[in-house]
This record gives structure tokens, sequence and C-alpha cells, in this order.
């Protein structure tokens, strides 16, 4: 019994404080899933068509030499119909002729910075992104003790509570304790993987690969010899994006990393994690480094694939932005209401 007090202890009063924080990045993130959805189901007004491996190839050379700027294209797919070119903070919409469709700079939306840091680390920095990792981390806890607490007293599932009768507080806390029911699975994999992006250094090893295979040679320096390359190491994939590959900033006296892109192909049309299958291509040598599919990755590998997927639906469905961003909404009642709750019962009690 001392054991289901103290879990009741935490989750009440540890639960009321870390609430504080996750109605933040609960709400922000409402925000942040409700502006993707919007960018997502604008197709530009372009129909999707195929393209061949010269038209890629010809593309990607016309596209990092007009933007120097830019880290990464985009080819046009079924979900998304149009030719893009990305920087940090930046998107540029293109057509099949490279005429610009839009320029989309995150800085000049309104509010979107506020949110997005606030949604990252409270707009306190260093500081502040960790403090929201670690009561993430907390918050995902005390989900799991509210599962177990009910688990103890179960009733069953009463849908007709989710949604308080009244602003009574036993009303507010039957609904609270159903709303928690139903996301606590998803919040706690949200909360989770908040805390993992912030401490990349617990899986991202896990994606790295060796290659011990064979790789073809492709030309030097020749974009339409290193595409069709890849496109043949991999038929019956499709091209969907290359990147530039981080580099380390050079050191004064030494000579310039070589050029490495990054090429990402999807399966088929219909894949759940988009652009999860990569090769690496040395430009100035015409090398590949490595080559890896997401299905031949090892478990361990598979799930570090899905930490930030999950968080924030980067390369994920639609769907899963909805519902990601519903689970949000959901959470902020949910979260409201046990807040209330906890005020009237004990500082309020406290003061009459």
């Amino acid at each position: 019994m001392k054991v289901v007090s103290t879990l009741k202890w935490f989750h009440n009063w540890v639960g009321f404080f870390i609430s504080i924080t996750m109605l933040t990045v609960l709400t922000t993130g409402v925000y942040l899933g409700s502006m993707d959805m919007l960018k997502r189901l604008d197709d530009k007004d372009q129909q999707y068509a195929a393209m061949s491996i010269e038209q890629k190839a010809q593309i990607t050379a016309t596209l990092f030499e007009r933007y120097p700027e830019i880290s990464t294209v985009r080819f046009p797919t079924e979900h998304t119909p149009f030719i893009q070119a990305a920087a940090r903070g930046m998107s540029i919409a293109l057509d099949a002729e490279l005429n610009e469709l839009s320029v989309r700079k995150f800085s000049e939306v309104p509010m979107y910075s506020t949110f997005f840091w606030l949604h990252r680390n409270f707009l306190l920095g260093d500081f502040g992104k960790y403090l929201n990792a670690w009561a993430s981390l907390v918050g995902a806890i005390i989900t799991l003790v509210g599962i177990y607490l009910w688990w103890r007293v179960r009733k069953g599932f009463r849908l007709t509570q989710s949604i308080p009768k009244n602003t009574r507080s036993s009303s507010l806390l039957k609904s609270h304790i159903q709303l928690g029911l139903f996301i606590s699975i998803p919040l706690f994999i949200l909360c989770l993987s908040g805390f993992l992006i912030t401490y990349k250094s617990l899986w991202t090893g896990t994606l790295k690969s060796s290659t011990e295979q064979s790789l073809p040679q492709s030309q030097v320096r020749d974009w339409q010899s290193q595409l069709q390359t890849a496109q043949n190491l991999w038929p019956e994939s499709q091209l969907v994006a290359i990147s530039k590959a981080r580099t380390k900033k050079p050191i004064a006296g030494e000579p310039p990393a070589e050029l490495s892109y990054s090429y990402r192909f999807d399966s088929h049309s219909d894949v759940w994690l988009r652009e999860a299958d990569r090769m690496t291509m040395n430009f100035d040598k015409g090398t590949l480094k490595d080559a890896l599919k997401f299905s031949d990755r090892p478990l361990s590998g598979k799930v570090a694939s899905f930490v930030r997927p999950l968080h924030d639906a980067l390369n994920m469905p639609l769907s899963y932005v909805i519902f990601i961003t519903s689970i949000s909404v959901i959470g902020s009642m949910m979260l409201l209401f046990s807040v209330l709750t906890f005020y009237r019962r004990i500082f309020k009690n406290k003061r009459k």
C-alpha cells in the first residue's frame, strides 16, 4: 500500500508541475501540426508526373548551381507533385520547367518561430532544451504510473465520461482518466521520443551502416552517371530526394572536404516511412560509400529510424500528422482538467 500511496503522490504532485511544461509543448504542437497539414494539402496546382533519371540529373545540377544555399532537392511524388529545393528554414517549390511556384521561409510565417522555439526549448536556449527533454521523460513515466493506478481499480473504459458533463471536479477527474487512457500509448511515445531527440547519442549510432558489399563505381562529378548508378542498384525503388551530406567545418590550411550526397529512395508509393532507404555517394570520386535499405537494418536500427518521425511526423503520411495533432488536442484538454481539479482540491481548499 505504501508503494501505491507513493505512486499516487508522484502522479498528482509531480504531474501537476510537469503539466505546465506539457501544456506548453502540446498546445504549441497543435499549432505546428496544423501548419504542417496546411503545407501538405497545398499541391501548388501541380499534377504528378514520373521523371526519368536524365530529368532528375538535370534538375539536380541546375538547382544546386542556382541555389548554393540549399541542402536538399526533392523530386515530385504522388504525395507532393512538385519539385522542392530546401535549406534550413526555407523551402522553394518549382514546377517541371523549374519556374518558382513559391518561396516559403518559416521565419516569415506569423508566430511560427515563436511557437517552434516554445515547443523546443520554452525560449530559454540550451537550458530550456534540456529542461524540456527531462520533463518529457518524467511525463512518460507519469503516463505509465497513471495506467498502473487505473489498472488496480479499473471498471472498464467508459467513453461517455470522456467529455465532462459539468465543471465539477468529479466530472473533470473522470474525463481526465478516460481521455488519459484513450491517448496513453501515443502520449507515452511522444514524450519518450521528445526526450530521445535531445539526447541523440543514445540512438544515432544504430543508424550507421558498415558496408561490406562491393558497390559499383560511377563517373566522377557527373550527375546523370551517378544517379543512374544509384537507381541501377535499387531498380524497383523510386529516387525521391538528394541531400548534401553533412561535413565538419573546414579548418584553416586544410583542403576542403570532398562533396558527398545522400540519395533517398521509397520502396513503393504507399511506404509508411518515406525516404527510409538511403545511400551515400562521393561526388568527386563517383564511389558509393554505403547503401542500406530500411528492410535490411537490424531491429535496433529500424526502431531508431522512427524516433524523430514518430514525434514530428517527418517523412510520415498526412494521416499520421492528423493523428498526433489530435492527440495533442486531447492531451491539452486532459491536462487542463487535471490541473484545475488538483488546484481546487489542494490549493483552494487550503485557503478556505
